[in-house]
């Protein structure tokens, strides 16, 4: 299936992807060598389990900073 992925990290790269369809949002994290402790993903705006199977809408992925 394929999918529409956004990366907001320092800048905002845009990818289509080609995933299979029983793939979760923490298989696609791995596919882009992105670690899931340092990111929310988002579908439609609002957040996703990493444990759900990803679905054909557009995908934000958003990098998230923390520190002091």
């Amino acid at each position: 299936m394929k999918i529409k992925v956004k990366i907001f990290s320092g800048g905002v790269k845009e990818e289509n992807m080609d995933i299979s369809s029983d793939s979760t949002y923490e298989d696609l994290l791995g596919v882009l060598h992105i670690n899931p402790e340092i990111v929310l993903v988002f579908r439609n705006g609002a957040p996703v389990p990493l444990d759900e199977k990803v679905s054909l809408d557009s995908v934000e992925i958003l990098r998230v900073v923390t520190g002091g």
